[in-house]
């Protein structure tokens, strides 16, 4: 969940215009010091800023190739795609309208049945068994989420990645977990890459280019701002940035010497990852040549990014990006005494929670079906599900369901 916090701040910085291609993206040890001091919701930062003089304007679906500012249709991408092995497809985590332009770019090149598999920054390669089991149809969606971990490692509701995943799931193709696991790159911000023990060491790249002067440069401006709590140096800090990239270049390098040449790779991930060509598909290149494109979404509100071919190759204008919001139920809970469930404590005011009457003292012990015991647990329900959600609650000694709705 650090990681995702901190890719959130990073990328709303980005749609903003106040920090493209800032290593940002990739800190998971800063992230509660960046929500609360670089990221306030109410600070404006998705206010965009008034457009230029003869600005270009665009329109919601348009394609600009941004090497020659030509606007092309999804259909011309699609072909120019068709002929690179591995397509990344940049993302805000939050943005619904991102994650349906890295479905329809999997769609379209699947198309006649070809062989595309999804490669996924949200998992860590250690989740792959997991993963495989998942798209063969071995495990149900909620033993699936708890295995790989999901609130822990990502905690973005899942409901944005579902249509994704869900597709490879139906073509039987594979989804590959990309990402080091976030213990371990923490504990390379605190005490160091030899800090860790074999295993530890083994779930990172073996590689990491710590003498590419453009990415120490990039990473060193961002370590002057940032709290140093916990951080025992500039250059732990350093290679535990690096962790995340290198250990995602390493894993599809590797894929790509194994896999059938017929096939090709879309990867999901953060556009911190992809922009100033310095990320993953650079590292990924100088493991194994090969040919690649980039793409990413830029909100039509957003618009100042279209041209700048360091954001990506090809650049997709979206509908308006909207506030993140989580599905909240409006309560104040704690773990039940019996450990059954969660007790509700107090219920917030014009919050849906109060629209369904629920009442303090309740007992959940359910959302959606899934038993319920954390915070983290309800959290996770309301994630997977839409607007409805199915509560059980036990009320004097009575057992009673109520369904809440949650606006998106």
């Amino acid at each position: 969940m650090a990681q995702a916090l901190w890719h959130l701040c990073t990328q709303l910085h980005q749609r903003t215009n106040l920090a493209h291609g800032s290593i940002a993206a990739l800190c998971p040890v800063c992230a509660a010091l960046l929500l609360m001091a670089a990221c306030s919701m109410a600070g404006g930062l998705l206010h965009p800023p008034s457009a230029p003089p003869g600005a270009v304007e665009f329109h919601v679906g348009a394609v600009v190739e941004t090497a020659t500012g030509n606007v092309i249709s999804m259909d011309e991408l699609t072909g120019k795609l068709s002929n690179v092995s591995v397509v990344y497809v940049g993302e805000t985590h939050t943005s619904a309208e991102d994650h349906k332009i890295q479905l329809a770019v999997l769609q379209k090149l699947s198309q006649g049945g070809r062989c595309v598999e999804l490669a996924m920054e949200m998992f860590p390669a250690t989740a792959q068994p997991v993963l495989d089991r998942y798209i063969r149809g071995e495990m149900s969606q909620e033993n699936f989420l708890k295995e790989v971990g999901w609130e822990e490692v990502w905690g973005f509701p899942y409901s944005l990645y579902r249509d994704l995943i869900d597709w490879q799931k139906e073509k039987r193709m594979p989804v590959i977990g990309l990402n080091a696991p976030n213990k371990v790159v923490k504990k390379i911000a605190h005490n160091g890459l030899g800090s860790l023990t074999p295993d530890e060491r083994s779930q990172v790249a073996r590689e990491f280019h710590l003498d590419d002067p453009a990415n120490r440069d990039r990473i060193r401006k961002e370590f002057t701002v940032h709290e140093k709590d916990g951080i025992k140096d500039f250059e732990s800090f350093f290679e535990a940035q690096l962790a995340w990239e290198e250990t995602m270049a390493q894993t599809l390098a590797v894929h790509l010497e194994k896999m059938d040449a017929k096939c090709k790779i879309v990867v999901a991930i953060g556009e911190g990852h992809i922009s100033g060509r310095l990320g993953v598909p650079y590292l990924t290149f100088m493991r194994k040549p090969h040919k690649y494109s980039t793409v990413a979404p830029v909100p039509i509100d957003f618009p100042f990014s279209a041209l700048d071919p360091n954001l990506a190759d090809y650049v997709v204008i979206t509908d308006k990006s909207e506030q993140f919001r989580r599905p909240r139920l409006g309560v104040i809970i704690q773990p039940a005494a019996s450990g059954l469930g969660v007790e509700i404590l107090a219920i917030l005011p014009d919050t849906p929670a109060a629209a369904v009457h629920l009442r303090k003292g309740d007992i959940i012990l359910s959302v959606n079906g899934s038993p319920v015991k954390s915070v983290e647990q309800v959290q996770q329900a309301l994630a997977q599900g839409g607007p409805d959600h199915k509560v059980l609650v036990e009320r004097d000694q009575k057992k009673i369901t109520v369904t809440v709705t949650i606006g998106q």
